[in-house]
């Protein structure tokens, strides 16, 4: 849970999920909890640390999410952080009366490196 340092109001939740120690990879879920924090970066933020964390202190190779189309502010922060679109399943969710695709997105340890050199 990410909240306000000053009040402890609920900002945001980002977990890390799906741990694959084998193969060093690991998944990545956000939730914006409420929307007047919609576009101030705490999402870019919480991503950033998070990618620090999975890369430098768990020693992952590879961090993954799923975005759903219509989510075009998510998808934006997503490429910002580095994260690379690899595929989509076509209208795999059907919600807001219309079918969504679901993208898929991911970020490799030597990517990740190559964004954050000195």
């Amino acid at each position: 849970m990410i909240a306000d340092k000053n009040t402890e109001e609920y900002i945001e939740q980002i977990d890390l999920f799906r741990l694959d120690w084998k193969n060093r990879s690991a998944e990545l879920g956000i939730v914006i909890g409420i929307k007047e924090h919609l576009g101030k970066e705490y999402g870019t933020e919480a991503i950033k640390l998070l990618q620090e964390f999975v890369f430098n202190r768990l020693n992952l190779n590879r961090l993954q999410l799923e975005v759903h189309d219509f989510n075009e502010r998510a998808y934006k922060c997503y490429l910002k952080c580095g994260f690379k679109e690899e595929g989509r399943l076509r209208e795999k969710i059907f919600i807001h009366g219309r079918y969504s695709d679901t993208v898929y997105m991911s970020i490799l340890k030597r990517e990740y490196e190559e964004l954050n050199q000195p």
